[in-house]
């Protein structure tokens, strides 16, 4: 039976994107859910036109053919083409992430072989490898008793570590990218605030874009057993599409280099927040940590819990490319769609006790790596990072304690900390 079409509840982002909202943002869904799965949204601060938040609803919007991402097609559309004129703007635009249609198909079909499951399980001794080694250097910097950020020293460098092998970045260069991840990341989060961050964000994808440049002309011309150089083989420096090996898709080396620094930067920041909000609910559960460390499947619960309670990423973007409708509620052509990731994973229609934290839960997948076609290419690697990782850390400092505040989380894309510092005593 269709679902009856109604006008929908109009509601209000304010409270949102308020400091207050920004800090913890799960009173604010909490209130959206009372009003429905879908609401309106007529204020023009709220910069969108409607709002999604129900698990169903979201996840109906995720897959509805009619909603895109933000394509360069939507502004242009508007008749604002001044998106063109920024690096990061236009790198967004060219990856995955943000395309639709016979070209994310090509590209995510050849990136795709990167995630495979295959590929996946082969790089577990290599994660088991990295761990070991930043735990060593864990031990180094708190031998003394000093305290030590956690942040910085594991749960960053470890997943920029494991993507860098995933894809042949260099060990060396690693430590050059988190800096410039940062200032590419911060135009992604919502309100108007973030456009402060653009000329950061720019030279950042500047500097990234040519770093990719340079390793595709080395590996083009000294191919190793890495991805980048698979890649690199499947790709034209000529500005023309070339049959590539897998199954003859093609690549332009625009499109290459986008992807890479896309996946790169994509790769290890939202695992990075991963292990920083799932090691703070360890630490303040150490019932929960006794029950990670003796069951592995217990580990792998808590991982899916800890996405689904505070998600790396709270939101997603869509437009309407055509009249649609979600929840029984009107979505018209050039409708600026919010899709409320972790208001989804609170909805108290799907989940029981949604603000409560329970690793043995059995209520179905949350929705933080998204679903439909633009589903997330590393959601297994991240899990398994943090399967991994969480449990080796709490091995080898069973005393490990918080050493003070890990601070407050403001942004609701990239969702983490800036730092947890820890004594490992």
């Amino acid at each position: 039976m269709a679902a009856q079409v109604h006008s929908g509840p109009v509601v209000s982002l304010g409270s949102l994107l308020s400091k207050e909202g920004r800090r913890d943002p799960n009173p604010h869904y909490a209130e959206l859910h009372r009003h429905g799965p879908v609401g309106r949204l007529t204020d023009p601060a709220d910069r969108f036109d409607i709002v999604v938040h129900g698990y169903d609803a979201v996840h109906q919007a995720l897959r509805d053919p009619a909603l895109h991402v933000m394509t360069g097609e939507y502004p242009d559309r508007r008749d604002s083409r001044r998106w063109r004129a920024h690096p990061a703007l236009r790198t967004l635009v060219s990856s995955i992430f943000f395309t639709e249609g016979p070209d994310h198909t090509r590209v995510r079909r050849l990136f795709g072989q990167a995630f495979s499951a295959r590929r996946i399980a082969a790089l577990e001794p290599a994660v088991v490898r990295i761990v070991d080694r930043r735990l060593d250097r864990l031990a180094e910097l708190g031998a003394d008793g000093s305290p030590v950020d956690v942040l910085a020293e594991f749960a960053l460098p470890v997943p920029s570590d494991v993507v860098g092998e995933l894809l042949g970045v260099p060990e060396a260069d690693r430590d050059w990218f988190p800096e410039r991840v940062r200032a590419f990341g911060a135009i992604l989060d919502l309100g108007v605030g973030v456009w402060r961050f653009q000329q950061a964000a720019d030279a950042a994808a500047e500097d990234l874009t040519g770093y990719f440049a340079d390793l595709v002309a080395k590996r083009r011309a000294e191919p190793r057993d890495d991805l980048i150089s698979e890649l690199a083989s499947a790709s034209s420096n000529t500005g023309a599409p070339v049959h590539g090996q897998a199954e003859g898709v093609q690549l332009h080396d625009d499109e290459l280099l986008a992807n890479l620094l896309t996946m790169y930067n994509g790769g290890f920041v939202t695992t990075t927040h991963l292990i920083g909000n799932g090691l703070t609910l360890l630490l303040d559960r150490p019932h929960e940590t006794e029950r990670v460390l003796a069951d592995p499947v217990r580990a792998a619960g808590f991982v899916q819990e800890v996405l689904r309670y505070e998600p790396p990423t709270h939101f997603s973007i869509r437009w309407a490319a055509a009249d649609t409708e979600l929840a029984g509620v009107p979505v018209p052509r050039d409708s600026r769609v919010l899709v409320l990731l972790g208001a989804a994973n609170r909805d108290p229609a799907r989940f029981t006790d949604p603000d409560g934290f329970d690793p043995g839960r059995d209520e179905g997948q949350p929705l933080s790596f998204g679903a439909g076609i633009h589903y997330c290419l590393g959601a297994v690697l991240s899990k398994l990072e943090g399967q991994l990782a969480l449990p080796m850390l709490l091995r080898r400092f069973p005393k490990l304690a918080l050493a003070g505040a890990p601070g407050e989380r403001t942004t609701l894309m990239l969702r983490g900390y800036e730092s947890v510092p820890v004594t490992l005593r």
